[in-house]
């Protein structure tokens, strides 16, 4: 009878066991999101295409059928001489060759169809899509009767389509059409999660981005991207963190990696507990194909237990090519000194918004690599056409020179960092922001020595609303030798709507990045 009694508490046991690791493994699913070297010479556009789905296949063959999703980058497929037609919904697979009698539905996309099924897996890919025009006597047709779409196809695990969202928000793309209205783009999985998605430049604009997390309550979100790093303030990585911390969402972000123009950056983030994985491309100019894989909370709230993601400090110079903020010029701006252990406690005003500064810091070395400007500014992005952004942000940053023009550079000595630092000792920021019915407020965060933002365990946040403004409290919380960015940054969507743009008078510098963002025309349109 003992025996038997023994023998039950260990049955017991083991089942609780099991249904405790079965419980954990329910809390999270497995997602992947690819950093992806498109193939962009060497051939004809046919050829070229059949080397990225050939990538593609393969790096969904490496997750061995272990993924709940995988998301693939913006603009790595195809181009505009190879469009495909991309169905809203299918009943059935289109690895079934008898689903649907559209010819206009690529082989390469019936491909992936099949591979979403072998694996098990849901598939987001981005691709340029052709949309038949249907004019009436009235209207214009294009001469060749059909538009062009930047377009996210998103298959279930049997590959058939369940999603498709195309591009609003377009930026240097001469050759896309928008759609007549934006679109809101969902769906829902097997493994209760609905997601929301969109593409690269709409991340900078409430539609859809916001309309996703603020009217219908997304928790889980999806971007491709083909993104060009700015600094000091939107460098990949850096804004893919803080939109997920500012709106407490998990982002599945996947990026194209072309260091050469720009481009790299991909991650996913657990809502204010940080990136689970990420990956910038910055010390080579060659890019990479890599399936970044992470186990992410089905609830973005609940506290989960990860490892702290340690990247190795860089000791070669960064070959990325950064972009520039372009308004540095018209920011309120003060430097620190470099005195051996000093302290300044700074208040610093830009039309209606106020931030006051307390540092602290020792020297390195005998000639620092970076100098620090405290800054503020409230103005105006404007990106192409009609497309504005109202910014409001105060922060610290680092700069080559003692000039405000050399902030947000890359210094050309980053292999010699460690050896002339700046090590801030005590850093906290105060912001005093208006309330406005839309606009998202995040930290902007970076280390010179990764271009990644920093981690929550690093910083603290904390927002209280008052009479019209929303008060802001940043602070480090251990000390830091390789800053880039330590700022609060604020997008007003809807600041320059119905007169605001003259309610604003600076920064009205036209954001004209053309040289690195041209690459992925020349390569796809």
């Amino acid at each position: 009878m003992a025996a038997f009694h023994r023998r039950f508490l260990w049955l017991l046991g083991v089942t609780l066991l099991l249904a405790d690791v079965n419980s954990t493994e329910n809390a999270f699913y497995i997602a992947g999101v690819v950093e992806y070297r498109p193939t962009i010479m060497g051939g004809t556009s046919e050829q070229l295409l059949e080397a990225n789905l050939a990538g593609y296949l393969e790096i969904m063959a490496s997750g061995n059928g272990t993924t709940d999703i995988i998301v693939f980058p913006e603009a790595t497929l195809n181009s505009v001489i190879t469009l495909t037609v991309v169905p809203k919904s299918t009943e059935q697979s289109l690895c079934d060759e008898q689903v649907g009698d559209d010819p206009e539905i690529a082989t390469f996309l019936r491909s992936l169809a099949c591979a979403a099924r072998e694996y098990s897996t849901y598939l987001v890919v981005n691709v340029k899509e052709q949309v038949a025009e249907h004019c009436t006597a009235d209207e214009t047709c294009s001469s060749s009767g059909y538009s062009i779409h930047n377009t996210n196809v998103v298959f279930d695990r049997r590959g058939a389509v369940i999603s498709r969202y195309r591009k609003w928000n377009l930026y240097l793309e001469p050759s896309t059409n928008r759609t007549e209205s934006p679109e809101i783009a969902t769906f829902t999985t097997d493994f209760n999660v609905t997601f929301g998605h969109f593409i690269c430049f709409d991340m900078l604009f409430y539609t859809p981005a916001q309309d996703l997390v603020e009217q219908l309550g997304i928790r889980h979100v999806i971007v491709t991207k083909m993104f060009n790093s700015e600094l000091p303030f939107l460098t990949a990585s850096q804004f893919q963190q803080g939109w997920a911390w500012a709106n407490r969402v998990n982002l599945l972000a996947s990026g194209a990696s072309l260091p050469q123009g720009g481009i790299s950056g991909s991650g996913i983030y657990a809502s204010q507990q940080g990136a689970l994985a990420r990956l910038m491309i910055a010390d080579e100019l060659e890019g990479q194909r890599k399936l970044l894989l992470a186990r992410v909370p089905l609830d973005p709230d609940e506290p989960i237990a990860t490892d702290e993601i340690l990247e190795s400090e860089r000791t070669t110079p960064v070959k990325l090519k950064l972009l520039q903020q372009p308004e540095l010029k018209n920011f309120a701006t003060w430097e620190l000194p470099k005195v051996q252990g000093s302290s300044v406690d700074k208040r610093i005003c830009q039309e209606d918004l106020c931030c006051e500064f307390r540092a602290t810091w020792t020297l390195v070395g005998t000639q620092q690599e970076y100098n620090y400007r405290l800054g503020v500014w409230v103005g105006q992005r404007r990106y192409e056409e009609e497309q504005y952004s109202a910014i409001r942000l105060c922060g610290l940053f680092a700069c080559t020179g003692s000039t405000v023009e050399s902030c947000g550079l890359i210094s050309e000595e980053q292999e010699h960092l460690q050896e002339h630092q700046v090590v801030f000792t005590k850093l906290q920021i105060l912001g005093e922001f208006v309330q406005r019915p839309r606009r998202l407020l995040m930290p902007s965060t970076l280390s010179s020595s990764s271009l990644y933002a920093l981690q929550p365990s690093q910083l603290t946040w904390s927002m209280k609303e008052s009479v019209n403004v929303t008060r802001i409290k940043m602070e480090l919380l251990e000390p830091h030798g390789q800053l880039m960015t330590f700022a609060i940054y604020g997008n007003y969507f809807d600041e320059y709507a119905n007169g605001g743009a003259e309610r604003l008078g600076t920064g009205t510098q036209l954001f004209l990045l053309i040289t690195p963002l041209i690459m992925k025309h020349l390569f796809w349109e």
